[in-house]
């Protein structure tokens, strides 16, 4: 069975500064939750570690995305 440590996964996610890794580190603590490896306490802990650097980097993704556009031209 494998080994869950609340704690080091929390420093883990916290220490992560990569989307990629911190959507990874996501996808693998629900895979954990619907194992039945990990319960909703320990989910909801991880999330509210991880969801506000993803927002984060949602927002700055949408910022960055939208300095690209062109402002529509006056007739």
């Amino acid at each position: 069975m494998l080994r869950f440590d609340l704690i080091e996964y929390q420093q883990a996610a916290r220490d992560l500064n990569q989307p990629a890794s911190l959507f990874q580190m996501w996808e693998e603590v629900c895979r954990l939750y619907d194992r039945g490896i990990i319960g909703k306490y320990e989910l909801d802990e991880m999330k509210s570690v991880i969801w506000p650097s993803l927002k984060a980097v949602s927002a700055l993704r949408k910022r960055v995305d939208s300095s690209f556009e062109t402002p529509p031209q006056a007739a």
